[in-house]
């Protein structure tokens, strides 16, 4: 937990990342066209190997309803962020995302393509999901007329059961749900800025339970994908190939990373799988768009393990570097060696309170 005091007086948001193993909250302020970050807090669970995968079978988080929302509360009093509202992610395994070009129609009349669109790509009833739409680009089918566009549309849908689930905590623990939204988007929200907004990256979330790897061109999202790979089976590979428990093989994954070693011998083939995928869909991207993924972006507190960002650079090609989550954001520079590594793991609570911020 930390408090920093500065900017009392200045308008604040609160983002509130609720994860499979960890909760983590970041308060930022807006003065005088400055975002500062004023108060940040963390609390990972401690469990058993067994209640562990127990979750990780069952997608599910570590706690129950009551007691995350303790757990808010918690943090909230011992980083004194006496907030009444905030914004809050729903985790990607929880989300369907899909991308559909449409055939040149008149905006209005895309509602009702998203409804037909949505029954082929979800594998549920509709009326047990919340979805949402945005048009995130135009683009000419061949032989089109210039003013004759399709429309490409993003789709996200969300189970209704998710949504409620989300605003029992929030009212368990005491506050009002600002607005919930899928992690991509508070990811994209601090991954993308200066030039790489006129660039096309590849922003790759690696996390506990799923992999997500989103292409973003000139700032907007072309297409995201949810990939079936995770840490937690890496760790998981790790403790039963040398015998650990699952948090002694996550310190060694941590402290040692992709090195010459033991653990460097089990751990390649796995993360050569990811590697292999983002190439995968960087080449798709290629072959639709005529045009190449130009940097890659790592998330997720995976992605400071050594060695990790350098030996994804060696096999794809591609500049390749971890999040800075803070770059734009100003904190006390005493805190610079703490801010770097907390970076890529504070990175959707960031981007959550960041929305709140773009709407004052």
């Amino acid at each position: 937990m930390f408090n920093i005091p500065f900017f009392k007086t200045a308008k604040r948001s609160v983002g509130i990342d609720i994860g499979t193993f960890s909760i983590k909250i970041v308060e930022l302020s807006y003065s005088r066209n400055k975002v500062t970050l004023e108060n940040y807090g963390e609390k990972v669970s401690q469990i058993s190997d067994q209640e562990l995968y127990k979750s990780l079978r069952r997608k599910a988080f570590f706690a129950s309803d009551q007691e995350i929302a303790t757990i808010i509360k918690n943090i909230l009093r011992e980083a004194k962020i006496n907030t009444k509202e905030a914004f809050l992610s729903i985790p990607d395994f929880m989300s369907f995302f899909t991308v559909f070009s449409t055939p040149p129609i008149p905006r209005e009349e895309v509602s009702s393509v998203v409804q037909f669109e949505a029954r082929q790509h979800i594998p549920l009833p509709l009326q047990e999901m919340t979805i949402d739409w945005s048009i995130i680009d135009e683009k000419l089918s061949p032989g089109q007329e210039k003013e004759k566009k399709g429309l490409r549309v993003l789709l996200v849908a969300v189970p209704n059961k998710a949504m409620e689930r989300y605003e029992k905590i929030a009212n368990l623990a005491g506050i009002k749900i600002a607005g919930l939204e899928a992690e991509v988007f508070s990811l994209l929200r601090v991954a993308i800025k200066g030039n790489d907004l006129k660039k096309v990256i590849q922003l790759i979330d690696v996390g506990i339970q799923s992999t997500t790897i989103t292409v973003i061109r000139n700032g907007i999202i072309i297409s995201t994908y949810s990939i079936d790979f995770s840490i937690s089976e890496i760790i998981k590979h790790l403790a039963d190939t040398l015998g650990m428990s699952y948090n002694e093989a996550g310190m060694a994954l941590k402290n040692q990373g992709l090195k010459e070693d033991t653990v460097d011998k089990v751990m390649k083939p796995k993360i050569d799988s990811l590697i292999s995928e983002s190439i995968r869909v960087a080449n798709e991207f290629s072959r639709n768009e005529k045009k190449d993924v130009e940097k890659i972006i790592l998330s997720g507190g995976s992605s400071l393990m050594p060695n990790f960002k350098e030996y994804f650079s060696n096999f794809t090609g591609k500049e390749t570097q971890v999040i800075e989550t803070f770059s734009e954001i100003s904190y006390p520079p005493a805190l610079k060696d703490t801010i770097e590594e907390i970076s890529p793991r504070y990175a959707i609570a960031t981007g959550l309170a960041l929305r709140g911020i773009e709407k004052k």
